[in-house]
């Protein structure tokens, strides 16, 4: 019997040998021929046939693209196509989704000139292949947008399929073309006008026929936020650009979120250089001639004009005095300005010399008011309401005669939008963010929120709530990049980063703060929230 047991153990050896021998075959003709399994190496996704890409719409007007919201026709589709399609076919694609049966909200696609343009707004070409793409972007989800542009808007000398000035970023050769004066990369300050990328202006009240409007990039050091935007000021006729700016070494596409933020960075130094407290007036400098008030003027309305900006710590006074003249400024808004341009000592002493009952400390607050307006003693009590009122117009108006006179040259154009005095000061309210106006500019576009998103909703409520002004403005500035109220709402979305790269990420073109859902109190959410707000975090880095 044992014959037969052992032999029987040895065939069945034989046959489980020949087995694994087989698999080991087939394993190896389906390998990579490196002895590596059949797995993918690296990018997985490379051998793929299908891959997967996200498409939007921008359109042209008023001299630059804006993205088209889903309400409007447009938002973000989602699609997976073959990787060796080409991006003309994803062109009728894209025609077949925002524009069905060749209609659109904005008109009939005949009307439109249409191309297709990257994540960075340049020009794809139709021969290009997805794969190709993926290929040199390195992009883990590839983004293009087509592009409309309304074929009266563009001039008829050029065509713009072949034109690169349409691209965000122009290249060499390009700046060429449009301009004798070539444009070093390590210059400060880069601009160039594009003649093909024009868009038509509103009519004015004595005008017939549109306008047409160039647009200019320009490039600005943050550090020398002020040289720099004077030195594009100085030509009177910037005021009639459509103005694209970015911040030197920076990554950002100006959607009016990066202008937002570099005029406010202009007029958050340049006030540091003025005299007041709550209120400031500029002051003559021996480095500022004439051509650079008038500068300073035209930045003043560029800001206003283009995205409703304003320096609301710049005197009232003193604006309404450029506008319509001194003699318009009246003594309530005088004294008010006048007040605001006090330190809270000084404030306090001078509402207590007009009501008439000062004690010795305000006396002497008083005394040193005085003398540094250049008077060495108090007046008499029943002169003394006629005393400050004389000292609060040599202050506002007297002493900054010769910048208004300039600044009048420029802000005398606004008087159609602020024809009154009353007209000003609302202006100046509505600027002003308050804690109740921020907290209900934050909105979310989802009708409801699970338990995390509600937790972080509630701790970002009370923390604007609670924020101190200056505070209040760094977290107006960060989602919107302005300090004053420029934008109707700031729109919430969520996300769930947490460790180390736990962070709101904020996108100031439209306006929109993304907030992790992960922080297990509101102590903790503060914290990092003000960690964020007291660093480098008007750095831009987002495309």
């Amino acid at each position: 019997m044992a014959g037969p047991s052992t032999s029987g153990a040895m065939e069945k050896t034989t046959v489980l040998q020949r087995l694994r021998d087989k698999l080991r075959r087939k394993h190896k003709d389906h390998g990579n021929g490196d002895g590596l399994s059949n797995k993918q190496v690296g990018n997985k996704h490379a051998a793929k046939e299908s891959r997967r890409f996200e498409i939007g719409w921008l359109h042209f007007q008023m001299g630059e693209f804006h993205q088209v919201k889903t309400k409007n026709g447009g938002g973000t589709r989602h699609l997976t196509c073959q990787k060796n399609v080409k991006i003309e076919e994803l062109m009728k694609t894209g025609k077949e989704l925002f524009f069905p049966h060749g209609l659109s909200p904005k008109g009939h696609a005949e009307k439109f000139i249409f191309e297709i343009r990257d994540f960075s707004q340049n020009i794809v070409s139709p021969e290009c292949t997805v794969c190709q793409l993926y290929d040199q972007t390195k992009l883990r989800m590839l983004r293009l947008y087509i592009c409309t542009t309304e074929i009266h808007t563009i001039c008829p000398q050029r065509d713009p399929s072949s034109d690169s000035s349409y691209d965000f970023h122009p290249d060499e050769q390009t700046l060429e073309k449009l301009s004798k004066d070539s444009i070093l990369s390590d210059q400060p300050i880069e601009s160039v006008a594009s003649s093909s990328r024009n868009d038509c202006l509103p009519p004015g009240p004595s005008e017939q026929a549109a306008n047409v409007r160039e647009s200019q990039y320009v490039k600005i050091r943050r550090v020398m936020v002020i040289k720099d935007l004077l030195e594009i000021f100085m030509d009177c006729k910037v005021l009639n650009l459509a103005l694209r700016m970015e911040f030197a070494n920076e990554k950002a596409l100006d959607d009016d979120g990066v202008s937002r933020d570099v005029y406010t960075a202009f007029w958050e130094e340049f006030l540091e250089h003025c005299e007041g407290e709550d209120e400031r007036v500029p002051r003559l400098r021996p480095d500022y001639s004439e051509r650079e008030w008038q500068a300073i003027g035209r930045i003043w309305v560029k800001g206003y004009m283009d995205h409703g900006l304003i320096p609301v710590r710049l005197s009232p006074a003193f604006i309404l005095a450029c506008s319509h003249g001194v003699t318009a400024v009246d003594e309530e808004l005088l004294m008010s300005s006048f007040m605001k341009y006090l330190s809270a000592g000084e404030r306090s002493a001078v509402e207590k010399a007009l009501l008439g009952n000062m004690d010795e400390n305000d006396d002497e607050e008083l005394l040193d008011l005085f003398s540094r307006m250049g008077s060495h003693h108090l007046p008499p009590k029943e002169n003394m309401h006629a005393v400050i009122q004389i000292m609060a117009h040599k202050v506002i108006l007297q002493e900054s005669k010769f910048i208004i006179d300039c600044f009048s040259s420029s802000i005398t154009s606004v008087q159609l939008n602020l024809p009154t005095k009353q007209s000003i000061v609302e202006l100046y309210e509505s600027k002003k963010p308050t804690n109740k106006k921020v907290a209900c500019m934050i909105q979310t576009s989802k009708e409801f929120l699970n338990q995390q998103e509600q937790m972080a909703f509630n701790y970002l409520q009370r923390y604007v709530k609670n924020a101190a002004p200056r505070k209040l403005e760094t977290f107006l500035r960060f989602c919107t990049g302005s300090t004053v109220m420029c934008k109707d709402k700031i729109d919430l979305t969520f996300n769930a980063l947490s460790g180390l790269s736990r962070r709101p990420v904020a996108h100031t073109c439209a306006a929109v703060l993304e907030l992790p859902y992960t922080y297990n109190s509101y102590p903790e959410f503060r914290t990092e929230f003000d960690n964020v707000l007291s660093g480098d975090c008007f750095a831009m880095d987002i495309l």
